[in-house]
């Protein structure tokens, strides 16, 4: 048997100004998508392996927490929230209105041998729009991840802008195999321009594939979406995308929140659960994006309802690690004694709570 005092790898414990900002995000956070209209979920903490199969993907739901209950069925702790929101929408609301808001809190679980050391919970806020696969979805989730920030004094975060569809209708336009595709991906990805450049060079003319390998290795505002749309006529997938970003970059100007997105056509990782636009938010001295979603109106099929959807995930763990200490709620703390009258001290303490002050019970006052 294992020692008490050993903790299983990739499991972590909070407390004090720890757990107190932790909170406190949760609380902010979760007032601004209630502002939004969007209504708290309480999700299962593990379910059927093969739901989240079904919505992460196979290879994916291999990295869960895997167990069996005693009817032999296999069961796994939550890899995401995601799926279990689309199993509840495409069930409990299969005949609700839409669109559907809805928001949660909690923890996620995933496993990786290559990185026993890193923490295998992961705390995430997050929301989904679902049922509008209009622009203005699009840029309310947007407006509800600034907003979140913002209220927690953040105000030096980068939103990267994406879309799927530029990707594809470039693969498209080249006509790659599979094999290629997941080559070329991994150049964009790595923004390796040497070895991207030779790529496109036998596939496009040089002045071409310069471009493209520019707009796949930098980023930008509005000249930058410019040069991309000399790519627009290739085919109505790259059209598509590029009237989507457009669309919402010119609404952005108009409530001025240009200032906090850049459009970033090389980020290519992981776009197989997405069909649309894409966006990963960062802060300065953190080396991971502190939040990300996108639009991803295929993954509810797989759930039996024809749904488009959006939605994004804000990571606690980043966020609590940046923020400034929050203010106290309590006004002031009131020491009181055991030694004297239990029932005059504990009268007095009812009272103090009703004006929010914070008492302590101690043995004696020193």
């Amino acid at each position: 048997m294992k020692s008490i005092s050993k903790i299983p790898r990739g499991v972590r414990y909070f407390y004090g100004e720890e757990v107190k900002k932790r909170r406190y995000v949760e609380r902010l956070i979760l007032s601004v998508f209630e502002g939004w209209s969007y209504e708290e979920i309480i999700l299962p903490i593990f379910d059927y392996h093969s739901l989240f199969a079904l919505g992460i993907g196979q290879d994916k739901a291999e990295h869960t927490y895997r167990f069996l209950d005693s009817d032999g069925e296999l069961l796994a702790l939550r890899p995401d929230l995601t799926s279990l929101v689309a199993r509840t929408v495409a069930t409990r609301f299969a005949t609700s209105n839409r669109p559907i808001r809805l928001c949660y809190n909690g923890e996620v679980f995933r496993y990786k041998e290559a990185q026993e050391q890193r923490p295998h919970d992961f705390h995430q806020l997050g929301l989904e729009h679902i049922g509008n696969d209009r622009l203005e979805a699009d840029l309310e989730v947007l407006l509800v991840a600034i907003e979140a920030l913002s209220a927690l004094g953040l105000s030096d975060f980068i939103i990267t802008l994406g879309h799927v569809n530029f990707f594809n209708g470039i693969v498209e336009y080249l006509g790659l195999n599979q094999h290629l595709i997941e080559e070329f991906r991994l150049l964009v990805d790595s923004k390796n321009q040497s070895k991207l450049s030779y790529f496109l060079g036998e596939k496009l003319p040089k002045t071409q594939a310069k471009e493209l390998c520019e707009l796949f290795r930098n980023t930008g505002g509005s000249a930058f979406l410019e040069k991309a749309k000399n790519f627009a006529t290739y085919n109505q997938t790259l059209t598509n995308a590029l009237a989507d970003l457009t669309g919402i970059f010119e609404i952005a100007q108009s409530l001025d929140i240009t200032k906090y997105l850049t459009i970033d056509l090389g980020d290519v990782n992981g776009l197989d659960y997405y069909t649309a636009m894409t966006f990963k938010i960062y802060v300065d001295k953190v080396g991971a994006a502190i939040a990300s979603g996108g639009r991803y109106d295929s993954l509810l099929k797989n759930f039996g309802v024809e749904d488009p959807a959006v939605g994004f995930q804000i990571s606690l763990d980043l966020i609590a690690n940046i923020i400034e200490k929050p203010t106290n709620s309590i006004i002031e703390k009131k020491h009181l004694s055991a030694s004297q009258n239990l029932v005059e001290m504990f009268q007095q303490a009812k009272e103090l709570r009703k004006n929010n002050t914070q008492i302590e019970i101690v043995d004696q006052i020193i």
